[in-house]
């Protein structure tokens, strides 16, 4: 842990007066006063940083919509490694038939858990459509061992303790289920974006139930667009499969989605391994991600085929669907008067801008506050590509509460003036990444005036999820939700002004005051 030493401190860049007419007064967006009665001036304030490891995140989709899910190993010399799984529950089917009769008879073929990739076209030529996979980090050409195993954890949407609420699963959780349904054990993931195929032998029953003559037969992925996207295909193992599942499909297990979602309580995608690859999934995309059994129908007279025809049952993943983060400790420890932000279950860091005693001092001045920016820059010999470190940072604090405990609560202006809040990556003109800024004017006023309900309480910084976001259909969430997928992370330069000089994490305050 990296902590920075020594109390805070006002640097005053601006305390000698400014010759005050209109003409000296830029609008920054707050109340200034445009009198000659007035001077400008601006300070900067230390801050103290303390970085925070992350125990475990909220990682369901019971209480948010969350389609994104993370799969594969992430290995950043300069963060927590990741290794990424998902557990999902199967989305029931009814009516399902594949009992033989004097005239039909079903063969069960090929399983596999299909999901598609997050993939953008880059165009078309001939008839071909090309893509590129979208936000994969790490290094896509090193395997990443994946097994999928049936999960034994009943996943109740209601909470045992309390079933009036919801449940909630976290990013630690351990599921039970040692049953291995992947198709020889180890399946090496290697995304690419030219995976738009998955071949695989079918037995030719075009002329005897009993042959054993095989073809080459093709699975594609067809989105909405009809267009053949690159997918993940992973074969299941095929007795296990039929004994689960096909074998059982006119079995009271199968009779109600009750009875299926207790019987088979969903598969485990669990990604091991010292580095790979980092996909990101879509779970509510087209084509919908499912457990498909591929079969084929043989219609028969006597011992004779007359033909045949290949179907298919797709279980979906649906239901209650969560992820697991196994986080590794880093290899390369931030270097000294820096702190790395890093997503999921990674870490976050707690800033004191403001004590008390601070607060009084400033309150006693009678400022107007025209602006206030709080800055984080990059290290950037650690941090040199902006593509693959966090895009957005975010801003909140943690107030206590009447308990005596901690509750996450957004800053006001994240949500009175969001589009000046800020916290996006900002570049350098040759696009290296430099910083992150956010304007905090509406809290530093308010907590400079003395208003009921705005407090001194540490802020925190972490990196941004869409969930963070305190508006959602013109509503205003003032809760932090305890959720994050965003697996990126960065390195950045604490307070310590003699380390970072110019630099460092600063407060910036501009104001206006009476002469």
């Amino acid at each position: 842990m990296i902590r920075k030493i020594g109390v805070l401190s006002i640097s005053l860049l601006c305390l000698a007066t400014i010759t005050s007419c209109e003409k000296d007064f830029s609008d920054v967006g707050t109340n200034v006063v445009n009198n000659d009665k007035f001077e400008t001036g601006e300070i900067l304030l230390d801050v103290q940083i303390t970085p925070k490891n992350i125990e475990s995140v909220q990682a369901d989709n019971i209480n948010a919509t969350i389609s994104d899910y993370w799969l594969g190993v992430y290995n950043n010399p300069n963060a927590e490694k990741i290794e990424a799984s998902i557990i999902s529950q199967l989305g029931y089917i009814s009516n399902l038939n594949n009992k033989d009769t004097d005239t039909t008879v079903f063969n069960l073929d090929k399983v596999i858990l299909k999901i598609p990739y997050q993939a953008t076209s880059t165009g078309t030529t001939d008839g071909v459509t090309s893509f590129k996979l979208d936000s994969i980090l790490g290094n896509p050409d090193v395997a990443t061992s994946i097994q999928v195993l049936e999960n034994e954890t009943y996943l109740n949407t209601l909470n045992p303790s309390d079933p009036s609420k919801r449940n909630t699963f976290f990013s630690d959780k351990e599921y039970l289920g040692s049953n291995v349904l992947s198709e020889g054990g180890i399946y090496e993931l290697k995304p690419k974006a030219t995976d738009t195929t998955f071949i695989f032998d079918r037995v030719d029953r075009s002329s005897s139930l009993t042959g054993t003559t095989t073809y080459k037969d093709t699975i594609r992925a067809i989105n909405s667009q009809k267009l053949k996207v690159p997918f993940l295909a992973i074969p299941l193992d095929m007795p296990k499969m039929k004994a689960l599942f096909w074998d059982k499909f006119h079995s009271g297990e199968f009779a109600s989605k009750e009875a299926f979602d207790n019987y088979f309580r969903g598969i485990k995608i669990v990604a091991t391994g010292s580095d790979g690859s980092l996909v990101p999934l879509n779970l509510a995309s087209s084509p919908t991600p499912s457990v498909d059994f591929h079969y084929t129908i043989s219609e028969v007279d006597g011992t004779t085929v007359k033909d045949t025809l290949q179907k298919k049952y797709s279980f979906p993943l649906a239901g209650v669907r969560n992820s697991h983060y196994k986080m590794t400790p880093v290899t390369n420890s931030a270097p000294a008067n820096n702190f790395v932000v890093q997503g999921t279950a990674g870490s976050i860091a707690e800033v004191k801008i403001l004590d008390e005693t601070k607060v009084q001092e400033l309150k006693s001045n009678n400022w107007l506050i025209n602006d206030a920016s709080l800055t984080f820059y990059i290290n950037q010999t650690v941090n040199n590509d902006a593509d693959i470190i966090p895009q957005q940072l975010f801003l909140y604090q943690n107030k206590e509460n009447e308990t005596g405990g901690i509750s996450p609560t957004q800053l006001t202006d994240a949500y009175v003036d969001p589009t000046s809040f800020g916290g996006l990556l900002e570049k350098t003109e040759d696009k290296n990444p430099e910083k992150y800024t956010f304007r905090i004017t509406d809290y530093i006023s308010k907590l400079l005036s003395g208003e009921e309900n705005t407090t001194a309480d540490p802020l925190v910084l972490k990196v941004y999820n869409p969930t963070d976001t305190p508006v959602n259909n013109n509503a205003i969430t003032t809760t932090v939700k305890p959720y994050n997928w965003n697996p990126r992370a960065v390195t950045l330069l604490d307070g310590n002004e003699t380390a970072n000089g110019t630099k460092r994490a600063i407060l910036k305050i501009s104001y206006s005051k009476e002469k």
